[in-house]
């Protein structure tokens, strides 16, 4: 009989994904693994990822779980840490919390039906950036609408994500599918640190991406956020991008035409 594992994550999307890398990693070493985690609308994601399966609960860990977690039923239960150290991608860190490998890199999974959801989406055969509607709220002083204007001279520009006038939390009952697909299936997805790009790394797309909310976040956490945060860090081998915190958005449209140009 296997042993049994689980994984904890009580976070918000980017944290939810991040342990989903334990989890999967977990299912790799022989283990029978569940994932619990508390965002309903990435359930249907992490279900196309056979390795675990993923339930999810509400605030606590009571009726949206079949039972709790004792000790007794599970051989390892690797939980979200309270305060991430930022001294290593979070990805990383909770493997190592796991007994894991502390491998960085993680993925994500469409089905075939998920990745159709975009092409509806799509009006020319220019190539297409998904860009990120939390711009707005994580600006810094950039002038977003600017930018997008500029943009939709070198692309096709997507907009993805929640409204930015909304508080993230509120969501959680709104389905997450078809921006997904459009992410999956563009060029190139731009936008902060956040959720989004998380999810835009693990399903393989190009990121470019701003770093001002990292170097805000390093000004009042301990450890080394630039170094934990952003796709660059959990995907050292692959292409995306981290832009220069504060740069014009001249440097921004320069840095996606040479992308462009190259594909």
């Amino acid at each position: 009989m296997k042993k049994k594992a689980a994984v904890v994550s009580a976070g918000w999307l980017g944290d939810a994904i991040a342990c989903s890398a334990a989890a999967a990693s977990l299912s790799e070493m022989g283990y029978d693994t569940v994932f619990f985690m508390r965002w309903p609308q990435l359930k249907p994601i992490f279900d196309n990822d056979k390795r675990f399966t993923t339930k999810y609960y509400g605030r606590y860990l009571t009726y949206k779980a079949p039972r709790p977690l004792f000790p007794s039923r599970y051989s390892i239960i690797a939980r979200e840490p309270a305060g991430w150290s930022y001294e290593e991608p979070f990805t990383s860190e909770i493997r190592r919390s796991a007994g894991c490998e502390p491998l960085a890199e993680y993925n994500l999974m469409l089905s075939e039906r998920q990745i159709g959801m975009a092409r509806t989406r799509f009006s020319t055969n220019r190539p297409v950036i998904s860009f990120a509607r939390q711009c707005y709220s994580r600006a810094y002083g950039r002038d977003i609408d600017e930018l997008a204007d500029a943009l939709t001279g070198i692309a096709e520009v997507q907009w993805v994500g929640l409204d930015p006038t909304k508080d993230s939390k509120k969501g959680k009952h709104l389905s997450l599918e078809e921006d997904a697909s459009v992410i999956y299936s563009s060029d190139i997805y731009l936008g902060p640190e956040g959720g989004l790009l998380w999810l835009a790394a693990g399903l393989g797309t190009q990121c470019v991406y701003f770093t001002e909310h990292i170097f805000e976040i390093a000004k009042r956490k301990s450890g080394n956020p630039r170094i934990a945060l952003g796709s660059k860090n959990h995907f050292p081998k692959a292409s995306h991008i981290d832009l220069p915190p504060f740069c014009p958005n001249t440097h921004v449209i320069d840095t996606i035409a040479e992308i462009i140009k190259k594909k």
